[in-house]
């Protein structure tokens, strides 16, 4: 296979050396940005907002700070320990230095992602053009030769203009599927990053009633769940025992009678 490509490479002309070039910076960049977000800037953000809460419920708004700085490069960190460094500020800043803790980690995010894609794209129309130009050199060639010579060129001609096209997808396509991967993986860790700065803002704002909330809302519902099944149950009795007259039995004047019934004579 290595001695099929570097055949194919060194008969592909001089097109396959812009093809090459684009290879080593898209490899480059995969693997800087393969790194960078998946061990870098991804963190575990309920594990955060955990010893988060814990931390704010003591008042120990100091520990929280180093907390957030033992991963700084973390965006869910930076994020957080743009929080709490501004904590016995209004809640308006409090927002306002979330915000733009925000606009500070999504572009570190999305640093060099363009690239692969326009390395893609490039990378199969150099070999589109390098294929193209290829055909049109073979068949200028074949009309200056005999005829017996024509079909050999030509095959030849073709077979190799095709190389550069080849190299060219084999470039464009991992470059594609690596900014489709790292992307999903980029907007995942902004998912998160917004889910958690809301909850640590209504933690700032309400303190433990943050938590007394959640408490009192799931009794909430387990209490009127429980008039709903017991008047359930009494409609049910009501209507399993029929009409019951005033003396609490059931009386022929009570029963409807028949329309479709006859009378007898």
């Amino acid at each position: 296979m290595l001695t099929f490509l570097i055949n194919s490479f060194s008969d592909g002309g001089a097109f396959m050396y812009p093809i090459a070039i684009l290879l080593f910076f898209g490899v480059i960049i995969i693997i800087e940005r393969s790194y960078s977000i998946l061990f870098v800037y991804k963190a575990d953000g309920g594990q955060l907002m955990q010893k988060i809460q814990r931390l704010l419920l003591d008042n120990n708004i100091d520990e929280a700070v180093k907390l957030c700085n033992s991963k700084k490069n973390a965006a869910i960190y930076r994020v957080f320990k743009a929080a709490m460094v501004s904590s016995d500020r209004p809640i308006e800043e409090i927002q306002d230095h979330i915000e733009v803790a925000n606009m500070a980690v999504i572009p570190k995010l999305q640093n060099r992602m363009p690239y692969l894609s326009t390395i893609a794209n490039v990378a199969t129309l150099v070999g589109l053009l390098g294929t193209i130009i290829g055909l049109v050199k073979t068949f200028e060639a074949v009309g200056a030769v005999e005829g017996s010579q024509k079909q050999l060129l030509l095959s030849a001609g073709i077979s190799t203009a095709m190389n550069t096209t080849a190299f060219g997808l084999m470039v464009a396509i991992p470059c594609s599927l690596a900014y489709g991967f790292l992307y999903n993986k980029i907007n995942n860790i902004i998912d998160e990053v917004d889910h958690y700065s809301g909850r640590l803002l209504i933690l700032l704002r309400t303190g433990s009633q943050y938590f007394e909330s959640d408490d009192m809302g799931e009794e909430q519902v387990s209490i009127s769940s429980q008039p709903a099944q017991q008047s359930g149950e009494e409609n049910l009795t009501d209507n399993d025992e029929g009409p019951i007259g005033e003396d609490g039995l059931i009386g022929e004047e009570n029963i409807v009678p028949d329309p479709g019934a006859k009378k007898e004579d």
